[in-house]
């Protein structure tokens, strides 16, 4: 359980919704100087291509502030190439400008050090019936990201799911849709970026959807977070609403033997984005502390047997909440 902790830069700069912005504009350089901060993170994801403008300077930055480049974020959602979509697209043109931005970040992973692409293919999808053809677009999707995993087997594709936001239904919205495209493409460098709270608000167990990910050997990136469950992204600080949840994913996690990184992905709307994101690193790492304390071989005792339930959080509950003796 001894894990890599990275942050998302993208969350250190300004931040809108519908309503509102919050925080200010930053510069690349301003939110590396800030992902360093954050208690216990020694990685950094930035986002392509926005972020890459000086891919010599980002190198700098990089070694000023003793940060590792754990994922390259590709951004395919921009409604100026993509208003109809990316991987889907039925417009060549769109499609092939997502495969030019997957491979050159695929590039710049190589030479900055990371093995790890990854992107969220949120233009992909829909809000009506009537509104694509989905053989079409599913055609589309699997050979577009057949051909830029194809590009390079030395770095791997991470495909990060979601349910909604901004269509009302994304394709690529659940670990079975993720799956299915890794059995289509056939890529051993395809796979993963499980993001938490997007597999929450998709109505999954994240400790399933890390054991099925895993059994295909398409496991390969994590999104640390929570949300409320009810199908928004919400970037909340891990455990704070799905604590049993998150406590069962780290166990499996543990038990899988995942070994990469634990990103971070969290909205910090009304206070410092720092703090949030130390407290998110404190949160997983206090969770897992708990769960050494309970044994992990005592925990797994207890799933190899039917009708477990009480037995089970008995024992949990009196691990979390030791009964004290009346005075």
């Amino acid at each position: 359980m001894d894990w890599k902790f990275s942050a998302n830069a993208a969350f250190f700069g300004a931040q809108r919704d519908r309503f509102t912005q919050y925080h200010p504009q930053r510069s690349g350089a301003e939110k590396v100087a800030l992902v360093a901060e954050v208690d216990g993170v020694t990685g950094i994801e930035l986002r392509y291509p926005v972020d890459f403008q000086d891919v010599a300077l980002v190198k700098r930055l990089l070694e000023k502030h003793k940060l590792a480049l754990s994922a390259v974020n590709v951004d395919i959602k921009d409604a100026t190439y993509f208003r109809y979509g990316a991987l889907s697209a039925r417009s060549a043109e769109a499609r092939q400008r997502a495969i030019t931005f997957l491979r050159e970040a695929m590039d710049i992973a190589a030479d900055l050090g990371t093995d790890l692409v990854t992107t969220c293919p949120l233009a992909d999808g829909y809000d009506y019936p009537f509104q694509v053809d989905y053989a079409s677009a599913w055609g589309h999707l699997i050979e577009t990201v057949r051909t830029a995993a194809n590009y390079r087997a030395d770095i791997r594709l991470c495909l990060e799911y979601q349910p909604h936001e901004p269509h009302a239904q994304i394709m690529l919205g659940n670990v079975g849709a993720m799956l299915h495209v890794c059995a289509e493409v056939g890529a051993p460098n395809l796979g993963a970026n499980l993001d938490i709270g997007h597999s929450l608000a998709a109505e999954e167990s994240p400790a399933e959807a890390a054991a099925l990910s895993d059994g295909k050997g398409r496991l390969f990136y994590v999104h640390t977070n929570d949300n409320t469950g009810d199908g928004g992204d919400w970037d909340m600080i891990s455990g704070t609403v799905h604590f049993w949840h998150w406590l069962e994913l780290l166990y499996t996690l543990d038990r899988l033997g995942y070994d990469g990184w634990l990103g971070a992905d969290l909205m910090a709307k009304h206070t410092d984005p720092v703090a949030v994101f130390s407290t998110n690193t404190r949160m997983v790492r206090r969770m897992t502390g708990l769960l050494k304390s309970m044994g992990t071989d005592r925990i797994a005792g207890f799933l190899e047997k039917d009708g477990n339930i009480a037995e089970t959080y008995d024992y949990l509950s009196a691990c979390l909440m030791p009964e004290r003796a009346a005075s």
